[in-house]
């Protein structure tokens, strides 16, 4: 008999029950009771002073009234432990003592294997590390200050200088050839035969942030080029979403608040052994959104400590507009003209990189004297101050904070010459601009985290009268229907039946108000399921239900009725529609016999319009 999945219904129940979602988020936040049920505290995913993080006991989820930040016990542990489903519930299986149950998935079966496979590498090439063939790589581990220690807890390993000693090792262990090269371990040559991908190379396992081993760079011991190569992406490893290191320097990175972030592997090899136990590391590629988004919510601002040659510092740059669209706050070490992080730690001590760190500057300082150390950077009127001051614009335009914008236009524009209203205009600019891909500047979407459209607070985009923001806060008239749901379940199934699909559309809650008119034309009205799983779930409304569910405000049943929400729903379309039938008049485009047509729908509507408003007054 084939085993349930891991991820069904029944086993993802058991696990959320077993996780209390007030003892779990209270492991990592300082909680204090609020109200029956109900506790808060300071947010783990964005800088406050006031606390607006609330958790509630009887709904098993939490919503943060600042950065909309929600979800339910396996969110929270995807979000702070940048985990995916599959990991959460088995991270939170284990918190509980739940043994997880046999998969019987191919897939799942597949991703097993070519975890296992790579298990098996790592153990093969830290074997090989150890034998006669591997004394030169490590003698070159110790040449550059390794220890022992270090060089084991690390699990650096060698490849030898074989054709295909890998690949006969692990095929005799069990180990499917096919799997080695999917891995990209091993790779098929003519005729069929196959050959390692690694040879006479130094290895260093890369993990994801769970632990598990997903990758190897390897590194050239006898001058050949390339210097590194790494293995190729696989449905194990993505490189954009994987930093060196992550699984060890978490804990550390979570205690101070804070990450140092290296372009290579024996930088922050080096920077352990230094005493340094937050430092991570791209894997051969630029920093990534989602590199950044596995930061975020362990810490709250990223030292940038790459080489100081041309190429180090124009990676920084685009790192620093990375991390200031995920909301971090970001620093850059400096070291002297070509240096790096290695060589620093070697020459001077751990003790002096620590304090090279503790006293790095801000990200702005470092963009000036970028800005102004370039040719003719400080020629007063010269196009290269111009594109300079562009250029931290367009930084600057990439963070949500727009205290924290105005802050830095102000300094940059005193450090560049120019006014600050004339900066100020640019970064505007640049925040209009399409956010360009991947990893360099530009803006983040509209209103940052909160998905508030720029320029207002909390309120709606412009648009005909009583559109919604799709992305952002619920209505008083969605809260309303919601909350009348759980109160009053049959008389929102039968005005959701009477109530047209038009009524319900362009609102925060859409998705979900349609779900339960589907419901409701079934015949059901189990909206505290329906309404459950949109909060609890990852979904286009989450956010939006758990802020309506979380949030202090109450029905007056004494003084409100179900039907209300349905008439102002009413009354905005009738609305919207009058408001789209004006603007065809004023374009011209109800001309002639059309244009009667036109004129007579508006009067219809505007009809439609005061018997809603009467039915309202009535209370009919």
């Amino acid at each position: 008999m084939l085993a349930r999945m891991p991820g069904d219904d029944a086993f993802r129940e058991r696990v959320r029950q077993a996780n209390d979602i007030v003892v779990v988020v209270g492991e990592r936040v300082a909680l204090r009771t609020s109200g029956p049920g109900r506790y808060k505290g300071l947010c783990p995913f964005h800088e406050e002073k006031t606390p607006s993080f609330s958790v509630s006991e009887e709904r098993q989820a939490y919503y943060c009234f600042g950065c909309r930040a929600s979800g339910d016990v396996f969110a929270f542990a995807m979000k702070t432990e940048g985990l995916d489903f599959p990991g959460a519930l088995a991270a939170l299986a284990r918190r509980a003592g739940i043994p997880m149950p046999e998969r019987d998935s191919k897939k799942a079966s597949r991703t097993e294997a070519l975890r296992d496979a790579s298990e098996h590498a790592r153990r093969f090439f830290r074997r090989q590390l150890r034998g006669a063939e591997g004394r030169k790589a490590l003698d070159y581990l110790r040449e550059r200050g390794l220890t022992d220690r270090t060089i084991d807890e690390c699990g650096l390993g060698f490849a030898p200088d074989a054709w295909n000693r890998l690949g006969e090792t692990l095929g005799k262990q069990g180990i499917p050839a096919s799997a080695l090269v999917e891995l990209g371990l091993c790779r098929e040559g003519k005729g069929g035969k196959r050959y390692d991908f690694f040879r006479n190379r130094l290895i260093v396992p890369i993990h994801d942030a769970q632990g598990r081993v997903a990758a190897f760079a390897g590194r050239s011991l006898d001058g050949s080029e390339p210097k590194y190569v790494n293995s190729p992406e696989n449905p194990i490893y993505h490189k954009r979403s994987v930093l060196y290191g992550l699984d060890r320097a978490r804990p550390a990175i979570r205690s101070e608040r804070s990450a140092v972030l290296f372009e290579g592997y024996f930088d922050c090899l080096s920077a352990w052994q230094a005493g340094i136990p937050g430092a991570v590391a791209v894997c051969g590629t630029a920093l990534s959104p989602e590199h950044a988004r596995l930061l975020a919510p362990s810490c709250r601002e990223v030292v940038v400590a790459f080489d100081s040659d041309s190429a180090g510092r124009k990676a920084a740059e685009a790192a620093i507009s990375v991390l200031l669209a995920a909301g971090l706050s970001a620093r850059v070490a400096s070291f002297e003209e070509g240096g790096d992080p290695d060589d620093a730690i070697r020459e001077q001590g751990g003790a002096a990189f620590r304090e090279r760190l503790a006293a790095a500057p801000g990200f702005l300082e470092f963009l000036l004297d970028e800005a102004l150390r370039a040719p003719g950077g400080a020629a007063a009127g010269s196009e290269a101050r111009r594109e300079a001051a562009r250029r931290v614009a367009e930084v600057i335009a990439g963070s949500a904070d727009a205290l924290a914008r105005d802050d830095w236009t102000r300094e940059a524009a005193g450090r560049l010459g120019f006014s600050p209203d004339a900066f100020a205009a640019e970064v505007e600019r640049a925040r209009r601009r399409p956010a360009r891909v991947s990893g360099t500047a530009g803006p983040v979407p509209a209103g940052g985290p909160a998905g508030r459209p720029a320029g207002q607070s909390g309120g709606r985009p412009a648009g005909p009268p009583g559109d919604a923001d799709p992305t952002g806060p619920p209505t008083p008239v969605e809260r309303d229907l919601i909350l009348w749901a759980e109160s009053r379940p049959g008389d929102i199934a039968r005005l959701l039946r009477e109530t047209g699909p038009e009524d319900l559309e362009g609102l925060a809650t859409t998705p979900l108000l349609l779900a339960m008119k589907e419901a409701a034309a079934a015949g059901r009205d189990d909206w505290e399921g329906l309404v459950g799983r949109s909060a609890a779930e990852p979904g286009p409304v989450q956010r939006q239900v758990n802020e309506i569910l979380m949030a202090s405000v109450r029905l007056d049943e004494d003084g409100q009725r179900p039907e209300d929400c349905f008439s102002a729903l009413r009354l905005r379309r009738l609305r919207r529609d009058q408001e789209r039938l004006r603007a065809a008049v004023r374009e011209g485009a109800g001309g002639g016999a059309g244009g009667e047509d036109t004129l007579r729908a508006i009067l219809e509507v505007t009809r439609e319009i005061e018997e809603v408003r009467a039915r309202m007054a009535r209370g009919a």
